[in-house]
């Protein structure tokens, strides 16, 4: 009877560890957000993000200057969510090979960090999105961007510029190319100037200078972010706080249940949103489509 129990015990235990050996393992530990600094854009990206993963799922939120102090120790499961420039950095120095999720980076930042082989969500829309866009709100033929010296001049060419009949020129400033004289050139030879999400280009000591020029030229600017068009951009096109934190919230999901396989480390904006300036647009003599009817419109032409 004793060696009857005795038996039992055993093949109960056996069980236990047999079990627990092909049991789903956790494959994340916490997750851990370092955002670059205080403000309303990282905690309603923030706040979406915890909308859309599983209630269970550990979180700690960090400032970047707090990284070292607020973080006492790494487990290996643990997963790094970085908002912004500074975050990334402050998570790239305590561990360059952290297993983490960039965001609010452009893609002319991701390229300056050398981020080639880190999971990151630029604030760019992908190109065809912006042309689509460009297109189907204006009708127009030609479309002109300016961009720093030194940049490959065939990354532009897509199918979006033959499906929709339309010509692309680009433009390049250098010390020698002063930005104002390069944009009344290319406001002279094509039918808009597209802004592109270039901190070099744009920034608040030429903000003003480029819309300015475009306005007097009678050339709608179409610009990657709502602010430019309350400063006078007829439309932008762009990623709000709501819509980085849903596509964090797909990639952050799949590494939470082991389904992240052959996606691409850079990733362009999933998700839109579309702002335009009526007062501008019908200075300039433009009819906007409604904008129910042009996002409609661009997502039947997602490739």
């Amino acid at each position: 009877m004793l060696n009857r129990r005795f038996k039992e015990s055993i093949f109960s235990v056996l069980l236990v560890l047999v079990f627990g050996m092909f049991a789903p393992q956790p494959v994340i530990g916490q997750v851990i957000i370092v955002k670059s600094s205080d403000n309303s854009y990282f905690d309603q990206t923030i706040n979406t993000l915890k909308k859309h993963v599983d209630p269970a799922t550990r979180f700690k939120v960090l400032k970047a200057t707090e990284l070292g102090d607020g973080l006492t120790s790494i487990g290996r499961g643990d997963l790094f969510v970085a908002l912004g420039q500074s975050a990334v950095e402050a998570v790239t120095q305590l561990d360059s090979a952290a297993n983490s999720i960039n965001a609010y980076l452009t893609l002319e930042q991701y390229r300056d960090l050398n981020l080639n082989h880190h999971l990151t969500i630029v604030l760019d829309q992908p190109m065809h999105r912006y042309l689509a866009f460009c297109k189907l709100m204006l009708g127009i033929e030609s479309i002109g961007v300016i961009e720093a010296n030194g940049i490959d001049p065939n990354q532009y060419k897509t199918q979006t510029l033959e499906q929709f009949q339309l010509q692309l020129n680009q433009y390049s400033i250098d010390k020698a190319n002063k930005l104002l004289p390069v944009l009344r050139d290319l406001l002279k030879q094509n039918d808009v100037l597209l802004m592109l999400p270039r901190q070099s280009i744009y920034n608040r000591d030429t903000l003003k200078g480029v819309l300015l020029t475009s306005y007097r030229n009678r050339k709608p600017a179409i610009s990657y972010s709502p602010a430019h068009v309350k400063s006078g951009a007829v439309a932008s096109i762009f990623s709000s706080p709501v819509d980085i934190g849903r596509h964090l919230a797909l990639l952050l999901n799949q590494k939470l249940n082991n389904q992240f396989h052959n996606s691409p480390p850079l990733q362009f904006a999933r998700f839109y949103t579309i702002t335009t300036n009526l007062r501008i647009a019908d200075a300039l003599g433009i009819d906007l489509p409604e904008e129910g009817e042009l996002r409609s419109r661009i997502d039947e032409l997602q490739p």
